[in-house]
């Protein structure tokens, strides 16, 4: 397992994928990718501000398994792509805010999340899945860049 301060820089690497992709963004922010097995695909507009405010929920798993104070609310609406900017950096101040407490020996502490999550609920597993989220969405989003 990865230890507190590199699962940290993981998340902050796919952090800034998703903020590059964002930046260099130039296609149709509004435009649904089409259908995949029948169900809708998301634009890149709903693609950012779905991930924005997925980081209270990662935020929130782990201040409530460590007793800390409760995360606050990320998101909003993103009318054009570089609206999504400062709100992300917003997000990941509420995320370092809680994030940065974790020490090694936390990673293994049990988290409360949904039996339909696909990841280990633990501490460790809850920060790695916050990056991995970053970087699925960022190449999510690059590939609406057209």
């Amino acid at each position: 397992m990865a230890t507190a301060d590199e699962t940290r820089e993981q998340i902050a690497a796919g952090a800034q994928a998703f903020r590059e992709a964002i930046e260099s963004f130039s296609g149709d922010w509004e435009a649904n990718a089409g259908n995949d097995g029948g169900e809708e695909t998301w634009s890149a507009r709903k693609v950012a501000e779905h991930t924005v405010g997925a980081v209270s929920y990662f935020a929130g798993v782990i201040a409530t398994a460590m007793d800390a104070r409760a995360a606050e609310k990320t998101g909003g609406e993103f009318a054009a792509a570089a609206d999504a900017i400062p709100a992300l950096d917003a997000s990941l101040e509420v995320l370092n805010r809680v994030f940065r407490y974790v020490e090694d020996h936390d990673m293994v502490k049990p988290v409360d999340r949904a039996d339909s999550m696909d990841w280990e609920a633990t501490i460790g597993a809850a920060m790695v899945r916050a990056g991995t989220h970053f970087t699925e969405h960022a190449a999510t989003i690059n590939e609406r860049n057209s």
